[in-house]
């Protein structure tokens, strides 16, 4: 999609008052934000007029404004099939002892929308961290999702190892195993960490698109059932789940986040229990159902 430079400046500036909510000085936000003070002093006059940006006389800082509150509030409702559901996606990190997050597909992006973790855990995602709805990222968004949808998908693979075959072989374990595993490797695992980092970072944005774009390089596709029931011990990154809505496809997606590199199978199968419980009953919340095939397997691969 084509961009607009003054557009991404304006956005620059609302960005890093975002990651700076104790606010700003003039001079600050202009070097930060590699503005020319002419440009950073029209933009900052016009947020201001508009309620998006306000000025402390005393402390000459600039901070977000009240009308921002009403964006948050709008963006809060329009995400409330996600975020009315906190409290299930709270309960489901204490009982694991994991981070968690929720996360849903917005135009060609995966999108957290919400995170929760119990005490003394820090969760790798923040909300509003993006990953390119793309090849190895996104199968269990997509597994019940239409054809064309699908074909959309496979065409944006970043590589040719991720063969067509290969990514509907995939598809259909999940639609069986309702589940998706992906696998932990140090290197994929610092990168998601850096894009945690960058995800509000305004300046970061070149930066975040080439970390995007190697991490799809580097990433493996999940792991399917077969292997899993090979397997006494696997590195795991996270477990997602699929949340159904009334056609039964995904509307969006829970991940318990593991990030170990020898997690025994016996272990996982706890954490995917405790995941489908959690999404089942965030199904049925929404008004959701559940994809009316039996294709539906346990986690080794067995039949429900």
């Amino acid at each position: 999609m084509p961009s607009s430079r003054p557009t991404d400046r304006v956005v620059r500036v609302l960005e890093l008052l975002s990651a700076h909510p104790g606010g700003l000085r003039f001079s600050d936000l202009a070097r930060a934000g590699s503005l020319s003070q002419g440009t950073c002093h029209a933009i900052l006059g016009t947020l201001s007029a508009a309620g998006y940006v306000v000025r402390d006389p005393e402390t000459l800082t600039y901070t977000l404004g009240p009308a921002v509150v009403a964006l948050g509030h709008a963006a809060s409702e329009a995400f409330g099939d996600v975020r009315g559901h906190h409290d299930e996606l709270e309960r489901l990190a204490h009982g694991t002892g994991l981070a968690a997050s929720a996360a849903k597909v917005v135009d060609d992006a995966i999108t957290v929308v919400d995170v929760a973790a119990p005490e003394g855990v820090g969760p790798p995602v923040r909300v509003g961290t993006r990953v390119p709805f793309a090849p190895p990222f996104g199968a269990i968004h997509v597994a019940w999702s239409g054809p064309r949808a699908i074909e959309a998908w496979i065409a944006r693979a970043p590589r040719d190892t991720l063969t067509p075959t290969r990514l509907l072989a995939v598809l259909d374990d999940h639609r069986r195993t309702r589940l998706a595993v992906a696998p932990y490797t140090a290197t994929s695992s610092d990168l998601r960490a850096a894009l945690a980092d960058l995800a509000i970072d305004a300046l970061a944005r070149d930066v975040r698109e080439r970390t995007l774009a190697l991490l799809s390089e580097i990433d493996e596709l999940d792991y399917t059932s077969d292997a899993i029931a090979d397997a006494e011990h696997l590195a795991v990154n996270t477990i997602t789940a699929p949340v159904f809505d009334r056609d039964a496809r995904t509307a969006f997606a829970v991940a318990l986040h593991v990030g170990d590199p020898e997690l025994p199978v016996a272990r996982l199968e706890v954490f995917a229990e405790a995941l489908r419980t959690a999404t089942t009953t965030m199904t049925t919340a929404i008004g959701g159902r559940e994809p009316d095939d039996d294709r539906s397997a346990v986690l080794t691969g067995g039949t429900s």
